[in-house]
């Protein structure tokens, strides 16, 4: 099981305001979309069609076809997604898709989607499907996941600020300068909380895309 959330965009809106979203009243049965190749999948980026070609994908899976109508497509990724579907199916391309192609678009570049996975083999597999489709839209990266050292991890995610460069700068522009030089982040929970309570400059405040992979081993 997989759920996919954006980040609130209006600021200040009281949480009880927030209406239900109806998609486990209501789930949509993927069983009633058909499959269709690559290359026929509407307003997808030609970029994006030639990386999954070259990775050997022809045609989606049902699940991948319905996400991308339900993100990219009329929902316009304007609402939560839970996506149940057996291992094997192609959940992680599912979300994996619609989220690099919306953020192709970003002018700046920081931390705007998080994917969490309860172990490190099932993040690796997962950022091995992003690192063949986010580069050739020139997004970056990166994982947190205690393969490596919490500082080489630091390295990949941090940049170093102007005010090490040039100390003359002002507090309060460097503090408004976005340190993430990653656009994509998938992690496992203990190391995206270390990142979180120990890491200068780590913050997860221009996150706009969520994902709870495996949420049923969370």
């Amino acid at each position: 099981m997989v759920t996919m959330k954006m980040k609130e965009l209006e600021d200040g809106v009281p949480e009880e305001c927030v209406p239900h979203l109806p998609w486990m009243r209501h789930p949509v049965d993927i069983d009633s979309f058909s499959g269709c190749p690559v290359t026929s999948l509407p307003r997808l980026d030609p970029r994006l069609a030639e990386a999954l070609q070259r990775m050997g994908i022809e045609s989606f899976f049902l699940v991948q076809v319905s996400t991308w109508l339900e993100t990219i497509g009329p929902g316009a990724f304007q609402r939560d997604i839970c996506i149940n579907s057996p291992t094997g199916s192609g959940k992680t391309l599912a979300y994996a898709l619609p989220i690099v192609q919306a953020l192709s678009t970003r002018k700046v570049r920081c931390l705007r989607a998080l994917v969490v996975l309860p172990t490190r083999d099932l993040a690796l597999q997962v950022k091995e499907v992003f690192d063949a489709i986010a580069p050739v839209m020139g997004l970056t990266v990166a994982s947190a996941i205690g393969r490596s050292s919490i500082a080489d991890e630091i390295s990949d995610l941090i940049k170093k600020s102007k005010q090490e460069l040039y100390p003359s700068l002002d507090d309060e522009y460097v503090e408004m300068e976005p340190q993430t030089k990653v656009d994509i982040l998938v992690a496992t929970p203990g190391r995206l909380m270390d990142h979180i309570n120990m890491t200068k400059g780590f913050s997860l405040e221009h996150l706009q895309y969520l994902v709870v992979d495996e949420t049923d081993r969370m």
